[in-house]
């Protein structure tokens, strides 16, 4: 169970958390606000937002290159399992491999436990050996909410054009214990990297709800 994979450099997290989690995250925030539900194929969202590295990132300053946009929270034994097992980090190698820009984007207000002050999100990912382009902050959830994110870990992938060519889980694996896996994203890069229509572009996420 989630527990019992939840160590290595990952911060310990409560066994309450669990409780947390959402195979299906609700469609809108705890706040109320109703969230976006982009299209594959259609424009993504354009966003600006301040990383990690104390530089602003704009999506705009990618095009032409594969984008992954991966929703990520120190709190969510969802994420914590994947970094624990260096899924995720295989996964960003692959990606780097395919000259993909990887962005990791925290959406958590200071009052939530999901938060990261910047030094807190370097050390983060120093600890796990994240490969990313960069650590980005959505702390008034104005990215997540025109992307429509629901859950941590959410994945949307981003073709050289600036379109949405693929969003929703990361694999058909929530808790690592498939030993034959589909890797979605995966799939999406490497159709991306071939030329080719990405051959699944939308999946049901699963999780821990954002922190909205």
């Amino acid at each position: 169970m989630l527990a019992n994979v939840l160590k290595g450099p990952i911060a310990p997290l409560v066994v309450a958390l669990a409780a947390a989690t959402v195979l299906v995250a609700p469609s809108a925030s705890r706040a109320g606000a109703p969230l976006s539900h982009p299209k594959t194929g259609e424009p993504a969202p354009e966003f600006v937002a301040m990383g990690a590295d104390g530089q602003r990132h704009s999506l705009s300053d990618y095009r032409g290159s594969t984008v992954v946009l991966e929703w990520t929270s120190p709190v969510c034994p969802y994420v914590g399992q994947k970094y624990s097992a260096a899924v995720m980090q295989t996964l960003q190698r692959h990606a780097r491999g395919e000259k993909a820009v990887w962005l990791s984007i925290n959406t958590a207000a200071s009052t939530k436990p999901g938060f990261l002050t910047p030094a807190a999100a370097k050390a983060r990912v120093a600890a796990t050996k994240a490969v990313v382009t960069a650590f980005l902050f959505d702390p008034d959830g104005h990215i997540g909410r025109s992307y429509g994110a629901r859950t941590t870990p959410g994945m949307y992938v981003i073709d050289a054009q600036g379109r949405l060519a693929y969003e929703g889980a990361l694999d058909d694996n929530p808790e690592n214990n498939h030993t034959k896996v589909r890797q979605y994203v995966r799939e999406a890069i490497d159709d991306l990297a071939a030329k080719r229509p990405v051959k699944l572009a939308e999946t049901i996420p699963y999780g821990c709800a954002v922190e909205y």
